[in-house]
């Protein structure tokens, strides 16, 4: 049984810590969701910082596709938790349901 390891890349991982930790400075919320919203635009960089360069075919400027990842990971993590925040989740599950399998009369 042959494993993979992906190799941990010390750039991405620095360049999308350091855009997720500056755009702090213009994220409101709690400590605590402020480190969850870095946590995760961490993630989104680490992750997608290799997709992207390869989309975009500029390997060499892997550390600053990470960091502009994670400065901008940040700001989609922030809206995505304020809407998950104002959702009214009942109302949208009632939504859906009765217009892809309405009720039977």
């Amino acid at each position: 049984m042959t494993e993979s390891v992906q190799d941990i890349s010390i750039v991405k991982l620095i360049a999308g810590a350091a855009g997720a930790f500056v755009s702090l400075r213009f994220i409101q919320g709690t400590k605590t969701e402020k480190g969850i919203m870095a946590i995760g635009g961490s993630a989104m960089s680490y992750f997608g910082t290799t997709p992207t360069t390869d989309y975009l075919h500029m390997a060499s400027a892997e550390g600053l596709i990470g960091f502009l990842i994670g400065l901008f990971g940040m700001a989609i993590v922030s809206k995505l938790y304020e809407v998950i925040q104002v959702i009214d989740a009942p109302a949208v599950a009632k939504r859906f349901l009765d217009k892809f399998f309405p009720p039977s009369r």
